[in-house]
């Protein structure tokens, strides 16, 4: 596990893709970017709703992935092995609760695992099969962690896929109410040396059988949609729109007191301000990637600002 800034309160909802890409950070990089990328653009579809001073939080996890990404090399297949990764960890989990180890662990596993096929939103739409088993593996979830706190046995595991609103009882036992539940009995294998720290327990499950159910594909339906024009340079990972009421309805107006430019402007900024102006041009870049147009132009704006005047009235 690698440490993990819990957002803002506004932002609570992106926590559990943000936990899952912490957990998962040395086991599956490629995972744990795009649990991270995907709690960014449902982090993005809130600014509406979030205070002002929230949005360094967005903004550095921005640069924060923008910074990993080169590390990843190509992502052309990304879509594919976070889809795999989730029906994997679905499948130990559902074995293993079918096998009467419903515990905390698997409990766990059953969250993680629709955390992670939720992501795959980014890609495309999901498969209506793909849903209805984020469905069941929440209100299993549900299920086992609410026994294992009222210290019962769990009721059995249904036979079949459940049938739509099976998920209406999921809220009443959010993911954070597993920080007061016992932890799990079996002490986590391994972990990484350097680490000094053990994988979530979740990822000890046995290992998923090779052969597969036909309601477990081995590759997603949904392709990673094609780059169109203009688009910026990594078509894999391209963010959902915005809402619509996220969009402005009318051109940025220029602040009245803004400096505008002149050809007499005499003024020179100190090497720390020209600094700070480079530092905001960069986020600018970083936000037009993640197709941020309303970030980006208040960064280029403070850095206009700090550049003729030196000083800005955007933090």
């Amino acid at each position: 596990n690698l440490p993990m800034i819990p957002p803002p309160d506004s932002l609570k909802p992106i926590k559990p893709y943000l936990e899952r890409g912490a957990e998962l950070a040395t086991r599956d990089p490629l995972v744990a970017y795009h649990c991270r990328l995907y709690a960014l653009q449902e982090a993005l579809s809130l600014r509406p709703s979030i205070p002002e001073a929230d949005m360094s939080f967005i903004i550095n996890l921005m640069e924060e992935l923008e910074a990993e990404r080169p590390k990843l090399g190509n992502l052309e297949d990304a879509s594919i092995q976070v889809e795999n990764f989730g029906q994997d960890l679905f499948k130990r989990a559902d074995d293993a609760d079918r096998a009467g180890h419903s515990d905390l662990k698997t409990a766990k596993a059953f969250l993680a695992a629709a955390n992670v096929l939720e992501c795959c939103k980014q890609f495309g739409e999901l498969p209506p099969d793909l849903a209805e088993k984020i469905k069941y593996a929440k209100v299993r979830f549900v299920e086992i962690a609410k026994a294992t706190k009222e210290r019962r046995p769990p009721a059995p595991p249904r036979e079949a896929e459940p049938l739509p609103g099976m998920n209406d009882d999921a809220d009443e036992f959010p993911s954070s109410s597993l920080s007061s539940l016992p932890n799990v009995s079996q002490p986590d294998p391994g972990g990484n040396p350097g680490e000094g720290v053990a994988p979530p327990s979740y990822l000890s499950l046995p290992e998923a059988p090779v052969v597969q159910s036909p309601t477990t594909p081995s590759a997603p339906v949904f392709p990673p949609p094609p780059p169109s024009a203009g688009e910026w340079p990594d078509p894999t990972v391209a963010p959902p729109p915005l809402p619509p009421n996220a969009l402005p309805t009318s051109p940025a107006r220029m602040p009245v007191n803004m400096v505008m430019p002149t050809r007499h402007n005499t003024y020179k900024p100190t090497v720390a301000q020209m600094r700070d102006a480079m530092g905001r041009c960069q986020s600018a870049v970083n936000a037009l990637q993640f197709q941020d147009h309303e970030t980006a132009s208040s960064q280029i704006l403070a850095a206009y600002q700090l550049l003729t005047s030196g000083v800005t009235s955007l933090h």
